[in-house]
């Protein structure tokens, strides 16, 4: 019997199959667990790319429209310079525009402090100076104060660079969002990758752990089982040599000792047999023996003269 064979036979049958069952039910446990951990992993990944990478693209991309339109408003008031409605309507939009890009990049600070917030601070402050450069040409050039808008326009030139400002900042933040997002996706790629290596060595594990687990509890059953079933058709035939393995603590082991016991129980009383069958043999002789012996001497005395006659012993009892 190979070790590993012996080893598991020195466990009953019904321990080794709980054995076996809780084994799977392990492998089943860590495979679940890899799925949980994975997919959760995967989950936050998502969660973060959606509320954070997402928030921030479109973020961006609202403060570089609303820049554009800031800019193009700021345009209408310069070319419209002569007519004070056009230029009172374009400069409500372009307060309605400035608000609503200020208010783009305070989005971009909420959360947890990451590296764009310093850089929106910036565009923050650049359209601040912004504004209060830009408030007393406009209020000028709503006035008509000056004589062209080429004029009006020069006047804009130092608020004109804060915006620039603004803007080199927001490409920036669009940088550090786009790398966000590079980062974020590779994350989930990566982590997806590692959650699948995971579920193919567990799958790994099932092979190399339960297939020969399986395969020598298997045997280490079915070989007893068709030892017994051999030792027992030698009985069946009257043969009482056959070996009886008798290794083992399981329940296959215990009916090889049972199948063992009826083998000794049955040659001993094969032994009385033929002990008391020589005895019965024995004493049939010696009784045919004295028959024989009574018939020669009663043969003689009836051949003899009668003068002669004895009389004849008594017969053995």
């Amino acid at each position: 019997m190979s070790n590993p064979t012996h080893w598991m036979r020195s466990f009953s049958i019904r321990l080794r199959m709980h054995g076996a069952i809780a084994v799977v039910i392990g492998l089943f446990a860590l495979v679940g667990v890899i799925g949980l951990r994975g997919g959760r992993h995967l989950g936050d990944l998502n969660s973060n790319f959606m509320h954070h990478s997402v928030k921030e693209i479109r973020n961006v991309s609202d403060a570089r429209f609303l820049l554009g339109e800031l800019r193009r408003h700021e345009k209408d008031m310069v070319i419209h310079y002569e007519d004070g409605v056009a230029v009172l309507k374009a400069r409500e939009a372009w307060l309605a525009s400035l608000k609503g890009t200020r208010a783009a990049f305070e989005h971009m600070l909420e959360g947890e402090e990451d590296e764009d917030n310093p850089m929106a601070r910036d565009a923050l402050k650049a359209l601040t100076a912004y504004e209060a450069a830009t408030a007393k040409v406009l209020e000028q050039i709503q006035n008509g104060a000056y004589d062209t808008a080429i004029a009006a326009d020069k006047m804009l030139a130092m608020a004109k660079q804060q915006v620039r400002t603004a803007e080199e900042k927001l490409a920036a933040i669009d940088k550090v969002v786009a790398a966000d997002a590079e980062q974020t996706r590779a994350d989930f790629e990566a982590e997806l990758q590692r959650t699948m290596w995971l579920f193919l060595g567990t799958l790994g594990v099932v092979v190399v752990v339960v297939v020969p687990l399986t395969l020598l509890n298997s045997s280490s059953i079915l070989a007893p089982m068709q030892r017994a079933r051999t030792v027992a058709m030698a009985i069946a035939e009257g043969d009482l040599t056959q070996p009886v393995p008798t290794e083992g603590a399981d329940e296959a082991a215990d009916l090889l000792r049972a199948l063992a016991h009826m083998q000794g129980a049955l040659g001993r009383l094969v032994g009385e047999v033929r002990e008391a069958s020589g005895s019965i043999h024995t004493a049939a002789n010696e009784v045919a023996s004295g028959n024989t012996d009574l018939s020669g001497r009663t043969e003689q005395a009836a051949g003899s003269p009668p003068w002669s006659r004895r009389a004849l012993p008594p017969p053995k009892a």
